[in-house]
């Protein structure tokens, strides 16, 4: 073999291998992606689901409303949750990784649909536990979800000593939730920690998880803690958020009860 011939078979064996290795890259980086975007989706879902089924149970005996939000679901969630199954089980059959690529894409905007048609229909059920059950109820059975779902290990103590109104409560509950989504979705950890008491006019939520824990400076435009503080800023209310590399995160909340 003469010389120009080996170096253009090593030269054309090469751009394969490097053609295959980009391959290869770029199927692996897209599984990635999908599945930790499927690990977010159930964790929204976790949550959001808890809402729904605290809400089902305030709608009880209501038949008029009852069929309301059945055709809700029915008619667009579930056709939206086919739809995707569907795809997902294809995802499974395709070997090209461009095809992949393209149906993990389609994946990713009908599970976005999906959660968007959840929060729509969540909204419109007016968070009916808070109202009909107070808050320390609501918290509670969410609490039993997170344990139930192997996610993570939750203690609490809960204590209210009057009734809120429900603009408070709601606002209470969507904090709660935003801490523990920022939990399951960052910090790694195994428990939380979770007190909220009633002194007088006040509430004092102290939130704590063991995870991984942060450089607060390095992530003070994170959205999830911009979120927290302009819930915190609507009720009149301060936060302070403690935490270290690897020494977890605790968040304490105080807000007047008017």
């Amino acid at each position: 073999m003469k010389d120009a011939e080996i170096v253009l078979f090593f030269g054309t064996t090469g751009m394969l291998l490097l053609t295959i290795g980009i391959i290869l890259f770029t199927y692996l980086y897209q599984r990635k992606l999908v599945k930790k975007q499927l690990e977010f989706k159930k964790i929204e879902d976790l949550l959001k689901k808890q809402e729904l089924k605290s809400a089902y149970a305030m709608l009880a005996g209501q038949e008029k409303a009852h069929k309301r939000i059945a055709e809700e679901l029915h008619d667009n969630l579930g056709s939206i949750l086919v739809t995707l199954n569907m795809f997902a089980d294809s995802l499974q059959n395709k070997k090209d990784p461009q095809a992949q690529k393209e149906l993990a894409g389609r994946i990713s905007e009908i599970a976005h649909q999906a959660n968007e048609t959840t929060r729509q229909i969540s909204h419109s059920l007016h968070s009916g536990v808070l109202k009909h059950f107070g808050l320390e109820i609501a918290i509670k059975e969410l609490i039993e979800a997170l344990n139930g779902s192997d996610a993570v290990a939750v203690e609490s103590h809960v204590q209210i000593t009057s009734k809120l109104s429900s603009d408070l409560s709601m606002n209470i509950y969507r904090i709660i939730q935003e801490l523990v989504n920022n939990t399951l979705k960052h910090s790694k950890a195994t428990k939380i920690t979770l007190d909220l008491n009633q002194i007088k006019d006040q509430l004092s939520l102290i939130y704590s998880d063991n995870g991984v824990g942060f450089v607060k400076e390095q992530v003070i435009n994170g959205l999830g803690l911009k979120n927290l503080e302009s819930r915190v800023d609507k009720l009149d209310g301060t936060i302070t958020i403690e935490s270290k590399p690897g020494q977890g995160t605790t968040t304490i909340i105080e807000v007047p009860v008017s």
